[in-house]
């Protein structure tokens, strides 16, 4: 399979057009007639190797047989861990750029990590799912899920000979940190005002939810209930602080306790100093951060200055101090919430001028 997830067989085209279409398609009947009569339709020698193929666009698709044909295709533990080991060791050594954009909700992440893999001409991917692209675990419904690191999506994007952007709402903790050293992934953690990223919370979720539909699909989305626009302004701000306001706070700890303990050396962004700031100067940070040999500080930049596509990369407003529509008690709120946490580092990232030791 080369590095566009096309087979290097006679078949490929065919092959590859399966497999872009069943790495979306949810229907689990759909994926199995797309998949198995496509099987079917190869040489006899080339079936294992299309059925290999097809289980890596679709982490769900098993190609139909007996159990005989199955057992003569099993491995045992023994297998499974020379094979684990191979692939890690492989991984772990491979010389390609592996970024993770650790990211707050609406700190611009999206329209970095998509200037990124255009700059670098590199995949985006996701490492919480081993899925065909980053899109396809959307589709299989990943989004409620905590974004942890699943190790067999880090292998198969760390063997892919190109490298790869991931963008997740991501924690740091020792585990973490530790996948990140052994990979080689270089982690750039993007920050934002928590009143401002509230509010550009809100707009998202109101305009996808703008058609309400039976059954509240949205919610496996966002975990808002079918009521969430139909609330008030200070409604809809004080759930949102319920939902997330912790989380913001943990996300920041997570990152800046594991860097103090030297347990990873992240790039940090603030979306008000940096990304709003000065896009250039980010640029040259980022390729610095990245590495001359696999980045251009100038194709970064420029790619940072093309917004064309800036609503299809979530880039709403693009502006900061928009949280000052945030209701007053809900700030108070807010601003409590991190004072528990006093102490346990710098919260100025999320609370800007209100800050409080």
């Amino acid at each position: 399979m080369d590095m566009d997830g096309r087979m290097e067989t006679p078949h490929a085209p065919g092959l590859y057009d399966v497999m872009r279409t069943i790495a979306l398609e949810p229907d689990m009947a759909k994926v199995r007639l797309h998949a198995d009569n496509h099987i079917r339709s190869v040489p006899p020698q080339q079936a294992l190797a299309a059925a290999a193929a097809l289980n890596f666009a679709h982490p769900f698709y098993l190609p139909t047989m007996d159990d005989l044909s199955a057992g003569r295709l099993g491995v045992n533990l023994d297998q499974f861990s020379e094979l684990v080991m191979r692939a890690r060791l492989t991984a772990s050594r491979a010389r390609q750029p592996n970024i993770l954009v650790a990211c707050a909700p609406k700190s611009a992440s999206t329209f970095i990590a998509g200037a990124l893999c255009k700059a670098l001409d590199i995949p985006q991917v996701s490492l919480a799912t081993p899925t065909y692209s980053a899109y396809s675990g959307s589709v299989l419904g990943a989004n409620l899920r905590e974004q942890e690191t699943d190790d067999l999506a880090l292998l198969r994007n760390g063997l892919n000979e190109r490298g790869y952007v991931a963008q997740h709402h991501i924690r740091c903790t020792p585990f973490l940190a530790r996948q990140i050293a052994l990979y080689g992934i270089k982690p750039i953690v993007t920050v934002r005002n928590i009143f401002d990223t509230l509010v550009s919370l809100d707009d998202m979720l109101l305009q996808w939810r703008a058609v309400d539909l039976p059954g509240n699909p949205a919610f496996f989305d966002d975990g808002m209930p079918a009521t969430y626009t139909r609330l008030d302004d200070e409604a809809r701000f004080d759930m949102l602080t319920d939902a997330t306001c912790v989380w913001y706070v943990k996300f920041l700890l997570s990152w800046q306790k594991c860097e103090a303990a030297g347990l990873v050396s992240p790039l940090w962004v603030s979306y008000e100093d940096d990304f709003i700031a000065d896009k250039e100067r980010l640029g040259t940070r980022i390729a610095d951060f990245i590495g001359s040999e696999n980045a251009d500080a100038g194709q970064i930049a420029a790619c940072f200055a093309d917004t064309r596509n800036g609503a299809a990369l979530r880039l709403n407003k693009g502006v900061a101090g928009r949280g000052d529509k945030i209701p007053a008690k809900t700030r108070e709120r807010i601003v409590a919430i991190c004072r528990c946490y006093a102490g346990e580092g710098d919260l100025r990232p999320l609370l800007g001028k209100e800050f409080v030791a």
